[in-house]
């Protein structure tokens, strides 16, 4: 028992010797010639104490004092060596959890500001263009400009009261799409057709707001009356408890050389980033840019 006790306080010490002082200072920068000297002194120290210990346990049993041979100690030494390396393997693991776990969290937390950025740039956006639209018929003193008003004011409700919030329900990003494809009717009249396809099997699947605005906003942005004379946009929404299928098109001038291919300007280019923010790996946004039609497709697993 005197064996095994005596030793401790010198193990202890050296072990949180070891963990606090040498792993942060030499090891973790990797100065690996001062981390491996300092263990070095170490080792020599405790095999120093545990020769003289040993010693001083004989000599209680005996009362006699002679020095220990050092090859009689070597497997105490490999123990002992043993046992603090396995006490630093313990520290370094628990270290590197705690600076996962705070990295994780610096990420996250970035993540959200970024969020909130990209959602700061979408609301001038949105309102700068259904400002336009407005400002449209008013110059041409239509009757419609009343009721373009009060959809606006529904959207800028939305904008207000739910777009600051991590998620929503599926139900009222649909309600918003429709409220700006109606804003939009009353802004082309007859020239516009819009053909929606919406098939929702639960409204209350929680979704990140004014992640589908945008798209609609871009068909207005880049598209136009096609060949026939009409302006089109065709609009399909489907989902499942799992999943969710969305897909927007539209006409385009013949003339119109959009730039959407590479960027789809402000509010397309931030949903790409907040799709890979909030769904990484989970979804897949596809851009199809024809001379006639333009389309996007968008598919997320929840």
């Amino acid at each position: 028992m005197r064996a095994t006790l005596l030793p401790l306080p010198i193990l202890m010490i050296a072990t949180y010797f070891i963990a606090w002082f040498v792993v942060p200072r030499y090891l973790v920068p990797q100065k690996w010639i001062w981390f491996l000297l300092w263990c070095v002194v170490v080792a020599v120290i405790v095999f120093y104490f545990r020769i003289k210990w040993q010693e001083v346990v004989n000599y209680l049993r005996s009362e006699q004092y002679y020095p220990v041979p050092v090859n009689k100690m070597l497997k105490n030494i490999i123990r002992d060596y043993s046992i603090i390396a396995l006490a630093v393997c313990i520290y370094i693991i628990g270290d590197y959890r705690r600076k996962q776990k705070l990295n994780e969290e610096l990420i996250k937390a970035k993540a959200e500001v970024e969020i909130k950025l990209l959602k700061g740039q979408l609301h001038p956006h949105f309102l700068f263009n259904s400002l336009n639209n407005i400002y449209s018929l008013a110059l041409s003193k239509s009757e419609l400009t009343a009721d373009s008003i009060l959809k606006l004011t529904e959207l800028l409700d939305y904008l207000v009261y739910r777009a600051s919030m991590d998620t929503v329900p599926l139900a009222k990003e649909v309600q918003l799409l429709e409220n700006y494809l109606g804003l939009e009717q009353l802004r082309y009249g007859d020239k516009l057709q819009v053909k929606a396809d919406i098939a929702v099997q639960n409204d209350s699947i929680a979704i990140a707001p004014l992640l589908l605005l945008p798209f609609a906003e871009n068909c207005f942005k880049h598209g136009g009356v096609g060949a026939d004379g009409v302006f089109r946009v065709e609009l399909h929404l489907y989902t499942d408890p799992k999943k969710l299928y969305f897909s927007l098109s539209n006409s385009k001038r013949k003339t119109t050389n959009s730039p959407v291919t590479q960027s789809g300007g402000v509010g397309l280019e931030n949903i790409q980033k907040r799709l890979n923010l909030l769904y990484p790996d989970r979804h897949q946004l596809q851009i199809v840019n024809g001379e006639e039609m333009y389309e996007v497709t968008l598919e997320i697993t929840f």
